[in-house]
Formats: structure tokens, sequence, C-alpha cells
């Protein structure tokens, strides 16, 4: 069953220096766990008023976070916008500017938000290229104990950062007074973990997999002829990600389509190919033993220029 859950409002994080004089938020509701259809998601508000800000995390699968925060105080002129979860965070990370659809107040996105000390994300930043330069190749197994090692340093960042920095503007930047993730984020990493059962993925299973579900050259399971004719007369893209079941001899059980618009015809072509077209290698244990679990990615559908 799906359930709304609030969290206890965290302390406000003290005053931390900066050479601009930043818009600092603090917060006007608790935390809220959205346990959603098919995500989960971690709301909170922050400001008053015209400076009413919403900062929002979700997830379609354990370990994938996207972080988005719209509201009037992020009006800027520039596409990308930087942010970093203080005080540890030096690196920034970096989203794309938009606009909420009701009200067009400014919206920024940033994908694949990882919630890991430095170090670390640089080291799983690296195995990203790694497998993007060679896709040909199947990543090799990741240990329990390095897995359960990430997950540690995962919690100790999210503890450890009690405000997130928004460059929006660069003599402005607006602060978010979080206070201490560490509660928040155990309660969305649990919404995420109990969903798995709700897709049909046994969650003790999945913490004993070595091996992620994997297929090669993904890219040509899509051609230009895949996009649809009226989208393409309408001039209508999208970014389609989608979560399919892959059982355990690496068939697509269930595909579902996991964005945010409204030109559903993306998502059902979409979840029609991978369905069809797909070929997986199933994920696996220790020992080898292959089991069931689930793989996400995104189709990007853009007309040429």
């Amino acid at each position: 069953m799906r359930v709304r859950a609030s969290i206890v409002a965290v302390a406000a994080v003290p005053s931390l220096a900066a050479a601009a004089t930043p818009i600092r938020l603090a917060p006007s509701s608790p935390w809220v766990i959205d346990y959603a259809t098919d995500s989960c998601r971690l709301i909170r508000h922050f400001g008053e008023g015209k400076d009413m800000t919403i900062f929002a995390l979700e997830s379609e699968a354990p370990g994938a976070v996207d972080m988005l925060v719209a509201g009037r105080p992020l009006a800027t002129s520039m596409v990308e916008v930087s942010a970093r979860f203080l005080p540890a965070q030096v690196k920034p990370i970096h989203g794309s500017v938009g606009e909420t659809t009701d009200n067009h107040n400014p919206v920024v996105l940033w994908s694949a938000v990882r919630l890991l000390p430095g170090d670390a994300a640089d080291a799983v930043d690296k195995r990203e290229t790694a497998r993007k330069v060679h896709p040909e190749i199947r990543p090799p197994a990741v240990s329990l104990a390095e897995q359960a090692k990430r997950k540690a340093l995962r919690q100790a960042f999210a503890t450890n950062t009690t405000a997130i920095e928004i460059d929006a503007r660069h003599d402005r930047p607006v602060i978010l007074e979080t206070g201490s993730l560490g509660e928040p984020i155990k309660a969305f990493d649990e919404c995420s973990r109990n969903s798995l059962r709700d897709w049909g993925v046994d969650p003790d299973v999945e913490d004993k997999i070595v091996r992620s579900v994997w297929a090669p050259a993904v890219w040509k399971w899509f051609s230009a002829t895949d996009y649809p004719k009226d989208m393409i007369q309408r001039g209508k893209e999208s970014v389609v990600k989608v979560r399919v079941l892959v059982d355990a001899t690496g068939h697509v059980t269930k595909c579902t389509s996991v964005s945010h618009f409204i030109e559903t015809e993306f998502n059902k072509i979409t979840c029609d190919k991978f369905t069809a077209r797909a070929r997986f290698e199933p994920a696996e244990l220790a020992d080898g033993t292959k089991v069931p679990s689930y793989y996400v990615n995104k189709v990007v559908f853009r007309l040429a220029r």
C-alpha cells in the first residue's frame, strides 16, 4: 500500500560565511516522504511568500537520485546552475534551468546526484567513464563489502550536510538551510527499498547482487525511424526514463515509464521498443547465481537543428 509519511523537522543550519551575500532560506515545512506510484520523493519547503522555494529529491530506483528546486529566488539568466552540499562538498554539481508549468517560476534539475564525498564520487565517475568508453564489456562485480562501504559513506555525507548552496546568481547564491540530511535520507532510502516489493522485486535478494543487469550497445535498439511522426510534425521533444524488470534469463517482464511529460506517445514507444528488442545479461549473486532484478535508463528524443 502506498502511503505518505512525515519526518520531524530538523534544526536549521548555523550561518555560513561566504564571499557573496547569500539569500538564506529557512525551512517552512517539515520533511515529507511521498511514496508516489513510480518513485519516492523527499520534499520540503523553504522561505515564505514570494521567496517560497520547493526542494525535492526523487528516486525511481535505489541509488538513482535526481534533485529539483523551484522558486523565484532561483531566477537566473544562465542555462546551467551549480550547487553544493555544504559544508563538505567542494566540486559542484551542475543542473539544467527551466520553469514550472503552472506559474512559470524558475526551476533547476540536477540529474544523477551522487550523495558521496569527493573521493568516493570521483571513483564512481571514473568507473562510469570506463563503462562508456568500453560499452561492449560488462563491468566487473562490486563486492558486498564495497557496496556496504559506499552506503556508509553516503549516509555519513548526508548526516554531515547541513545546507545546500545554489549558485543561480554569482553575486548572490541561494542557501537552503536544510539542517542535517541524515534522518531524511534514511527515510528516503527506506522508501526506495520498500518500493522494490511493489515492482515485484525481492529487496533481500537485491541486497546480495554483485553484478547488476547489463546490456551492450543499448543505443542500437533505437533509430530515427522510432521517432513518432506526429511528434515530429508538432516539433515535440522528450527525455523518457524507463525502468524495466528483467528475469533470471535476461528477458524483460515489465516496462514502466517514470518520466513526467504530457506527450505519452514517447513513453509508449520507448517501452514497446525495450520490451520487443532489449536483451540483457541478468543480475548475479557472488556465487554466479542469476536472479531477477531491474534496469533503469533513458532515451532522448531530439529533433535535428
